[in-house]
């Protein structure tokens, strides 16, 4: 498993971003009034991105705050040094490092936002912000966030307090109490996340209401692959320095590893046989050698640009038959286990694998049919619909928007298909006891801002 090191990156400062509620709603699209709701999911989603089978949510009323909990028994353990990286509030964090690959995200900008509304939101009410606390392995941290409005950064204070271990790891952080809650908001964001997630065990406790899906049988974790085809030139070129970056000892073989059909030691010779073959013939960095164990700082940036050439020429796009099992899919059966769970009268389930093309010159081919171009890309993409009768509950139809197993903040889907339209289409209106879910996986996503609640199309 990466070290969280791997998955922070550096970047532009941000001085007082994180602490300032206008800067938090530009950066992540989410409102104050929409904020525990954006803690849950993010909160909820990086617990499920980790190898957890069980994990619980609660929201509680602690005095004048909301007591967002949520708590997973996954293997990784946060250490000291892992925190510092997180609250690094001067660099930019990005989960999963730039890697492209099917994921809800990983202690990135997200989190720290969420830290930082729980700070701005109890200043402009007048409240002492509470600190955020962190139980992990052998050690609780307790967090507090120290603005310095003269130098124009974010310093943190960290209190570690030794622990048993109990194999939990649980984030607590704390926020103003706002009127008007809507706590359906907060039980449809766990629930859609529990109907595309049927094989971990998730609990909630919200404000009092109660609720266990899906369970641990079959745990069956989201594929992790990557393909050279999925990026151009520059992201894999900016993707190669943050890990040189992170860790400048790291050696060749394991960089050209993370992809897809390149995991092979004799795949990864011939590779970089070639890429020594290339820089020699180019008659520059004094003919440099390239072996497995070559360290990512010795590469020049020219033969990186050559690695990529190279890794894009020999790479295969993954066939339409292979999507639903590389992407990892939600399937039939489970939601059919669903049905059941619910006494639902029926299911009616259909889904659509593909491969997006994008090329400036996309009529530019060589004899094999694979476009040399730097600006194509290729990658798949698989939309699951699943149509759930229920019993006459007076709940109405119910819709939800998911993407890469997790719900949506809002109507996730509006730029690219408008869902109500399509099901008015077809006769479904707001008084049908019907459940409706569209569930959208792909490794390359554009999101219109850190809260997730838009997608670009």
């Amino acid at each position: 498993m990466a070290e969280l090191a791997d998955v922070i990156r550096s970047g532009t400062t941000r001085g007082l971003d994180f602490v300032n509620l206008e800067e938090l709603r530009k950066r992540t699209g989410i409102s104050p009034d929409s904020v525990l709701k954006f803690a849950v999911a993010e909160m909820l989603c990086n617990a499920l991105d980790k190898d957890s089978t069980e994990i619980s949510v609660s929201v509680t009323v602690e005095g004048e705050f909301y007591v967002v909990t949520v708590a997973d028994n996954g293997r990784k353990k946060l250490t000291l040094d892992d925190l510092r990286l997180i609250l690094n509030f001067e660099n930019k964090a990005s989960n999963k490092r730039g890697i492209l690959r099917v994921s809800r995200g990983y202690l990135g900008n997200a989190l720290k936002c969420i830290f930082g509304y729980s700070y701005a939101l109890a200043e402009a009410k007048g409240l002492p912000p509470l600190p955020v606390i962190v139980e992990s392995g052998p050690c609780k941290f307790e967090i507090r966030l120290k603005p310095d409005l003269l130098k124009e950064v974010i310093e943190t204070e960290i209190e570690t307090i030794e622990r048993a271990d109990d194999g939990v790891t649980v984030f607590t952080v704390r926020f103003p109490k706002q009127e008007n809650l809507n706590i359906k908001s907060l039980e449809d964001v766990i629930y859609a996340t529990c109907i595309v997630n049927p094989t971990r065990q998730i609990s909630y406790n919200i404000l009092g209401k109660h609720g266990v899906h899906g369970c641990t049988e079959n745990s069956k974790p989201t594929r992790q692959e990557t393909s050279v085809l999925w990026y151009r030139q520059k992201e894999f070129e900016t993707l190669f320095e943050d890990f040189r970056k992170a860790t400048p000892d790291s050696q060749l073989k394991d960089f050209i590893a993370l992809f897809r059909g390149f995991t092979a030691k004799r795949v990864i010779r011939e590779i970089l046989q070639e890429l020594t073959v290339s820089n020699h013939d180019s008659a520059v960095n004094n003919g440099v050698q390239f072996f497995p164990t070559t360290a990512l700082r010795a590469v020049p940036k020219n033969a990186v640009q050559n690695l990529y050439v190279l890794m894009k020429a020999k790479s295969k796009p993954i066939a339409k038959r292979s999507i639903p099992s590389v992407l990892t899919v939600v399937g039939k059966e489970n939601f059919g286990k669903l049905c059941e769970q619910n006494n639902w009268a029926r299911l009616k389930y259909a889904f659509k694998a593909a491969t997006k093309l994008s090329c400036e010159q996309q009529f530019i081919f060589h004899d094999d049919d694979n476009c040399r171009d730097i600006t194509h890309t290729e990658y798949p993409y698989l939309i699951e619909v699943a149509v759930f009768t229920r019993q006459n509950d007076g709940k109405g139809l119910k819709v939800y928007q998911c993407v890469n197993f997790m719900a949506s903040m809002e109507d996730l889907f509006a730029r690219i298909y408008n869902v109500d339209y399509h099901l008015g289409r077809v006769g479904l209106t707001s008084d049908h006891p019907v459940t409706v879910l569209v569930h959208f996986v792909c490794p390359v996503l554009k999101w219109l801002n850190y809260g997730k609640s838009g997608l670009d199309a």
